[in-house]
């Protein structure tokens, strides 16, 4: 177990963790697990703990980077430039925002891979889970062939077809939970469960938006949206 800390008001800029002086000051103490590659820490302000699973222990700390405001407040704190591990909510209306514009971006990419298919499609399916800690929202698709094949699998049993379950995994595009996961965590611990709700219907409605306008469905088109357990 190492404990790695990173300060919440520092010189305004980027940094790596070896050019952060966290002697003085209120700090975000990062505890992690080198025998099981888990980050756990308490979100400041509001006390609620988060936890990051498999992150990897060639890259701690020395790939941490945190972001500093022009008043030098903390931003966000990053792994490799690229994963998210903290962000700083100035207060409780501003997480909503953020997440949305990130779903709406995660929705427009995961739209472009579809059309970009050019394939008729019988179903689009969103699937949806959280359980206070994992996240995950995705599209699954489904042609007119592959639904056929599902109905037949089932003995002519139509309904089969509108199940997720019954498609190719390989069909799922799913949206970078990790980021996700994090920003709801980082949040007041009342809001959660209402930010995921929303941030899946905001997704949903994108798809539905930018993707049925562009593609070919055949007459027994249905969108699809689930949560699964």
């Amino acid at each position: 177990m190492s404990i790695f800390k990173i300060p919440l008001k520092f010189k305004a800029g980027e940094y790596k963790f070896n050019e952060i002086d966290a002697d003085t000051g209120d700090c975000l103490a990062l505890d992690y697990n080198n025998e099981y590659q888990l980050i756990t820490y308490n979100v400041p302000l509001y006390g609620n703990e988060a936890r990051l699973y498999t992150v990897p222990r060639e890259l701690m700390p020395e790939e941490l980077t945190a972001v500093y405001d022009h008043n030098g407040d903390i931003e966000r704190v990053e792994l490799a430039g690229t994963r998210l591990i903290y962000i700083y909510y100035k207060d409780v209306t501003v997480p909503e925002r953020v997440i949305l514009k990130f779903i709406k971006a995660e929705a427009d990419r995961i739209s472009d891979v579809i059309i970009k298919r050019k394939q008729t499609l019988a179903r689009i399916f969103i699937e949806k889970f959280y359980d206070g800690e994992a996240v995950d929202i995705a599209v699954k698709t489904a042609t007119a062939e592959e639904s056929q094949a599902v109905i037949d699998e089932y003995d002519g049993e139509i309904t089969a077809a509108d199940n997720s379950g019954n498609f190719p995994i390989e069909n799922r595009l799913e949206i970078d939970r990790e980021t996700l996961s994090v920003m709801l965590m980082c949040s007041h611990s009342l809001l959660p469960n209402r930010l995921f709700s929303k941030a899946a219907e905001t997704f949903a409605e994108r798809i539905k938006s930018r993707v049925l306008k562009k593609i070919k469905t055949t007459e027994e088109f249905k969108f699809i949206s689930e949560e699964y357990d």
